[in-house]
């Protein structure tokens, strides 16, 4: 199976043991989110929007049997009809990208629809954080259960066989060749308007222009790009010598930038490397690291800018420090790198030793005071 079916299992698995009532557990026809084609494709239907939502066991397992409630259920009887009315309650899938509220408001309205007529409790399991959407709907009656699911993914998953490479855990070996890196393979504006606020002679960045969905830039900052972009989500290069492996800063450049807290596997590329990081996002994305247990590096320079509302001022806060970092010598870096060895190692260790059971306990708490 592929990751993220062991995930669903695992969160079905969760779910069971802090629901006391039947359930249905749904995800997305196609697979992370709403999709409108999928809704045009259904339009001579009753709930034409609701029905891109299938039974997990249908789309995500693909078997004729699997094992749920302490028995092996024949998942063949669940079809696309609106065959889970009878299970009042609706554990909805939506833990990989962001909950755009306005962009999929056609599937939330009639979401509602079929909440309000069929009686329906709905959850929807997200990992976002002070999010104005999650707010909408919880408006309209629908529990939300937050969990840091990306970190689970990267942790017990993606990059779960790193910490066993030398590459990785011996990194006093690999030699500074950069002070900071900010690597950007998809156009946005908070992405271009940072870099545009950087001396980037000091380090090493990537923009394509245009980027892989045809969009472009037409500001001052050169489009660059040191590697094959290659280094998808799923994968770190660490078999040889690269700016990832060899830049002291990793700027962190979330998708989001200033309206919610989500964190994808872009903050763990860092983590996993022993590279210190500042965040691109919205303010209190450092204190939400900082309550999942990871350390951060305000003895190095001035993290305040995690309580700065406006976003100009933030970024222009996170850009002094990358270009105050990128005006000292390599070798200062080597001893900084050598001061906040004890902070780099308790953030990898971290990662892999405690964040996965933390991350499974939230859900479980969080579900159980949904039933």
């Amino acid at each position: 199976m592929k990751p993220y079916n062991y995930i669903y299992n695992i969160i079905d698995n969760i779910i069971e043991e802090n629901i006391n009532t039947g359930y249905c557990y749904l995800c997305f026809a196609e697979n992370i989110r709403f999709s409108k084609s999928e809704a045009e494709s259904y339009a001579r239907r009753q709930y034409p929007n609701y029905r891109t939502l299938f039974s997990k066991y249908e789309i995500k397992i693909k078997q004729d049997y699997t094992y749920s409630n302490n028995e092996w259920v024949n998942t063949r009887n669940c079809s696309g009809e609106l065959y889970n009315l009878e299970q009042k309650h609706h554990i909805i899938e939506h833990c990989w990208e962001p909950i755009w509220y306005k962009l999929d408001d056609i599937f939330w309205k009639e979401f509602t629809v079929v909440q309000q007529e069929h009686q329906i409790k709905h959850t929807v399991i997200h990992s976002e954080h002070n999010s104005w959407d999650i707010q909408q709907l919880e408006e309209q009656g629908i529990k939300t259960v937050h969990w840091f699911a990306h970190a689970y993914l990267c942790s017990e998953f993606y990059f779960k066989h790193y910490q066993k490479l030398k590459m990785v855990t011996n990194y006093l070996a690999r030699p500074i060749h950069y002070p900071w890196l900010c690597t950007n393979r998809l156009l946005r504006q908070h992405r271009t308007d940072f870099l545009e606020m950087l001396d980037l002679s000091q380090g090493c960045y990537s923009l394509l222009n245009p980027d892989p969905n045809g969009l472009t830039y037409t500001g001052p900052v050169p489009a660059h790009s040191f590697d094959c972009h290659e280094n998808h989500s799923a994968e770190i290069i660490i078999d040889d010598l690269t700016p990832w492996n060899t830049s002291f800063l990793h700027v962190v450049n979330e998708t989001v930038w200033q309206d919610k807290i989500h964190f994808t596997e872009k903050i763990f590329k860092p983590v996993v490397l022993h590279q210190p990081f500042v965040v691109l996002q919205a303010p209190g994305s450092l204190a939400y690291l900082r309550s999942y247990g990871f350390k951060t590096f305000d003895n190095w320079w001035d993290e305040s800018y995690d309580t700065i509302q406006d976003p100009t001022e933030r970024m222009q806060a996170i850009a002094d420090i990358v270009n105050n970092i990128g005006a000292k010598s390599l070798e200062e870096l080597e001893i900084m790198r050598m001061e906040m060895a004890s902070v780099l190692e308790h953030n990898f260790r971290h990662f892999y030793e405690k964040l996965p059971a933390i991350c499974l306990d939230e859900l479980g708490i969080g579900l159980s005071l949904t039933d």
